[in-house]
């Protein structure tokens, strides 16, 4: 009788918390070669088709557009008249910092909710189960679950930008000029921007599995703690406001010209904090999905 040999294939395949630590069944190759990327690749077909079948991310771009809409017409009607009372005023409008505030203070919001229901939104089912199934790897899950959402990210702010600074160049006409390379810079910053913001709240939401959670922590860290901390009255409180992504996000996308804000730095370090702010979301997020049940 012959015995029977038990090769390294017949082997059960790891599952749970710590199953993308060995090889990816669906690769066969190390991390670093080429059915690698197309695996990626294939990951974030996966997210993508599940994120556009989706009503609320619509909803998300829409209410984004819809919302810098209504903000540009009521800031270029307000701008308009005090031109018409004081021409003077005119030296003073910038679109950029106008539509920089609607960024600010109501499309951030949007891409938040977005980022919050892409990253949360399997947990409540047996949805990211299925998801784990078909990508085993958590790591490459979460990273194709990020790109996905910066891509949208980057689109709602860039588009949001973009329409706000058409309608108050429509709204305003003449009475103040528009800076061709100051627009298109603030359109591209804060599509940057925002897809940072959804690279951030992935990793957030990831983490804490609930998307209310996810985003009142968005609310805080990008408006509530920034304002709090600008109207405590003590400079060096006010300055510290400047390490917190809302404020250094404003003052990369808006180049400087904030109007209801002055940051102690200027320039490529306040890039540098949202960035860091990201890495280090999608870091513990990472570290939970990884650790934690599906």
């Amino acid at each position: 009788m012959k015995a029977t040999t038990t090769t390294g294939t017949d082997a059960h395949t790891p599952s749970g918390p710590g199953a993308d630590s060995g090889a990816g069944s669906e690769t066969g190759h190390g991390e670093g070669s080429p059915s690698a990327l197309r695996s990626l690749g294939r990951a974030v077909a996966m997210e993508w088709t599940k994120a556009a079948s989706l009503r609320t991310t619509w909803w998300c771009l829409g209410l984004a557009l819809v919302a810098m809409a209504v903000f540009a017409v009521l800031m270029g009607v307000t701008k308009a008249q005090e031109v018409t009372d004081n021409p003077d005023a005119a030296s003073g409008i910038s679109s950029t910092m106008l539509v920089s505030q609607g960024v600010f203070y109501l499309v951030q919001f949007a891409v938040v909710t977005l980022a919050a229901l892409t990253a949360t939104g399997e947990f409540s089912g047996r949805g990211a189960s299925s998801t784990l199934l078909a990508v085993p790897r958590r790591g490459r899950v979460l990273a194709a679950r990020s790109l996905v959402a910066a891509g949208f990210g980057f689109t709602i702010g860039a588009a949001a930008t973009a329409l706000g600074i058409g309608i108050l160049r429509l709204v305003i006409g003449g009475l103040a000029p528009v800076d061709a390379g100051g627009a298109v810079g603030t359109v591209l910053a804060s599509g940057v921007c925002m897809a940072l913001f959804a690279v951030m709240f992935t990793g957030i939401g990831t983490a804490l599995r609930s998307t209310a959670g996810t985003i009142a922590v968005g609310f805080l860290v990008l408006l509530g703690l920034p304002m709090v901390m600008q109207l405590s009255g003590l400079q060096v409180v006010n300055d510290l406001s400047a390490v917190l992504p809302g404020p250094a996000g404003i003052e990369f996308y808006a180049l400087g010209d904030v109007g209801f804000y002055t940051a102690p730095v200027d320039g490529p370090i306040n890039l540098a904090t949202v960035v860091g702010w990201t890495a280090a979301a999608s870091i513990v997020g990472a570290a939970e999905f990884r650790v934690r049940d599906a």
